[in-house]
């Protein structure tokens, strides 16, 4: 029982965590490049990039996420 709840409660952080990275793309611009094989120069515009490549997937797995564990963690 224990178990299970910490489970949701896990899932509902993942949850969060995607919807949060999913968003990203709307209040940061993309970051600038230099060049054709210019990388990310930190960790924060690695984030970002990944983040515009894969904005809807990550909104839409975190609210099914999100929303499940809730809906679980409510009922019990």
């Amino acid at each position: 029982m224990v178990m299970r709840r910490f489970s949701y409660f896990f899932f509902f952080i993942i949850g969060t965590a995607l919807i949060v990275m999913g968003a990203l793309p709307s209040v940061f611009a993309f970051p600038y490049s230099d060049g054709p094989n210019s990388g990310p120069s930190n960790t924060w515009e690695l984030a970002l990039m990944i983040s515009y490549d894969g904005w809807i997937w990550f909104l839409v797995i975190g609210l099914v996420l999100s929303v499940f564990s809730l809906l679980k963690i409510r009922r019990q």
